[in-house]
Order: C-alpha cells, then sequence, then structure tokens
C-alpha cells in the first residue's frame, strides 16, 4: 500500500446515513475514531441514533471543532457511548485480508492497542512487535523516505533490538527508527489487523 501521493490513509469510510431527506456521511479523524471505539460508557446507542441526535440538535460546534470533535463533545454532555456495528462502515482493505494478524485475547502486551502486527522470525524466533496506535497511524501516512517492505523493517528493528539488549543501550521506538533509517513502510494486506469493536 502506497500512500506517497493522494489523499492520507483513513481507516475506514463511514456509510451513508439519511437524515431529514438529506444523505451525510460522516468524515471523522482517524484519531476519533480510535477514541471513539474506545469508550465505553453504561450508556450506549447505535451510531445512527447518535449522529442522528447530534445532527438534530444543531450539530452545534461543528464549525468550531470539526465534525468529529464536535460529535465526540456532544457524546461527553450527554455521557453517551456508542454501540458500533459493523454496518456503519467499510473497514480499509489493508485490515481485511484472510491472514490479518488478531488481537490474542490472553495478550496482556496487545491491551490498550488497536492495531496487530503479523509476527515476524528473527534468529529462529517467532517474535511479535508491538507498536503504539499514533505511531503506526504516522507510518502509514509517511510521504517520503526510502520505499520499504513493512515487515522487513519489522525483522530488521527485532534483530538491532537484541543487539541493543546485549549492549545493554536504550532503544528507540520503532517508529524513532524507522524515521532515522530514512524508510518509507510500503504495507500490503495481511501484515497487519485492526481491532474493531
Amino acid at each position: 500500500m502506497n500512500n506517497k501521493a493522494g489523499a492520507p490513509f483513513k481507516i475506514l469510510q463511514f456509510r451513508p446515513l439519511w437524515i431529514e431527506g438529506k444523505s451525510w456521511t460522516p468524515e471523522f479523524s482517524n484519531s476519533s475514531i480510535l477514541y471513539l471505539f474506545r469508550r465505553k460508557l453504561p450508556k450506549s446507542v447505535s451510531f445512527r441514533r447518535a449522529y442522528t441526535g447530534w445532527r438534530a440538535s444543531g450539530a452545534k460546534e461543528e464549525k468550531e471543532l470539526g465534525e468529529s470533535r464536535a460529535f465526540i463533545r456532544w457524546l461527553q454532555k450527554h455521557h453517551l457511548s456508542v454501540e458500533w456495528s459493523h454496518k456503519d462502515f467499510y473497514l480499509h482493505p489493508l485490515f481485511q485480508h484472510p491472514n490479518s494478524p488478531s488481537h490474542e485475547p490472553d495478550d496482556e502486551m496487545s491491551r490498550g492497542l488497536s492495531f496487530a502486527i503479523s509476527p515476524v522470525i528473527v534468529q529462529d524466533r517467532k517474535i511479535k512487535l508491538y507498536v503504539k496506535d499514533e505511531d503506526i497511524l504516522g507510518l502509514i501516512n509517511l510521504s517520503h523516505g526510502e520505499d520499504e517492505d513493512f515487515l522487513d523493517l519489522v525483522s530488521r528493528y527485532i534483530s538491532y533490538r537484541f543487539k541493543w539488549e546485549k549492549w545493554r543501550a536504550p532503544a528507540p521506538t520503532f517508529y524513532d527508527w524507522v524515521m532515522a533509517q530514512g524508510r518509507r513502510p510500503v504495507l500490503a494486506p495481511g501484515q497487519i489487523g485492526f481491532l474493531t469493536p
């Protein structure tokens, strides 16, 4: 997947909603989507009901804050979270490959992470790298650097991690290391999975 030209990478695309005879297609930022997916409160409503209610209320603060942040502010005011359905959106094809990795229920290291990276074999060991959400999004949206396969970069980074541990040297994050190498990850379907609610 090459993002050198064109619009920024979007995790998903919302399905259109008909509200009072008008079609609305929500355009939320990736960070807002991740926040909304994680937000769990005792009182939740469907996305259709929440978005319709926000629009019916006048969609206050949209011009000031933007659509996604204004919608979140409305949810916070009403102490609501969203009960999501897979019918609410189309997930990006990058995450829909049959071999896309998933989160293991008993894997404590993956808690709080939205993305799962396919394990790689380094020094005859199967290793799974864990990367913060904001770093994954930063890497996916990189528009410069020398192209290199994403999992090849993961393997090289882990090889260096072994060396840094042996030397007892501090290790940079995967994101910082990739940036310092002047590389730009090229992702293929099946290399990264995304955890939906």
